[in-house]
């Protein structure tokens, strides 16, 4: 089994107290950055900051295109992010590899929520997987 991302939601199973101010967000890379399984090696990708209402993830930077992950398992046009309501919802965009959210594939073109502390694989687990973060933009007092 391979390990999960991140520790925001397990804290939060715990009790821990979060505070966190509305900024965005950031989906943070917490692939395992392996290129085994690719014919050639790959500039590994960074986070992405989320920092408009609608993105579309894809393998280049375009017009269509405003988070490129640049890896050739990642579609054209991946995967859309929308934000609406303090919400990130992701739709596959009929990739070629999948979309995956908690382990689970989303289905084209169906919105699915991806909450903080949450795991989406964008066709390649071990260079496209990330976890959803809140930015902070004041500390807690």
């Amino acid at each position: 089994a391979r390990a999960r991302c991140g520790a925001t939601r397990a804290m939060a199973r715990r009790g821990a107290v979060v505070t966190r101010a509305s900024a965005g967000f950031v989906l943070r890379n917490c692939g395992d950055k392996s290129m085994a399984h690719l014919d050639a090696p790959v500039p590994v990708p960074g986070d992405l900051e989320i920092n408009q209402p609608k993105s579309v993830i894809g393998r280049q930077m375009s017009a269509a295109v405003n988070l490129p992950i640049e890896v050739p398992t990642v579609s054209g046009a991946h995967a859309m992010i929308d934000v609406v309501d303090g919400k990130v919802m992701v739709t596959d965009l009929t990739s070629t590899n999948g979309t995956f959210i908690d382990g689970e594939e989303l289905l084209p073109g169906v919105p699915t929520q991806l909450l903080v502390g949450g795991e989406v694989i964008f066709g390649d687990e071990f260079l496209a997987r990330f976890e959803l973060v809140q930015q902070q933009v004041d500390a807690a007092k």
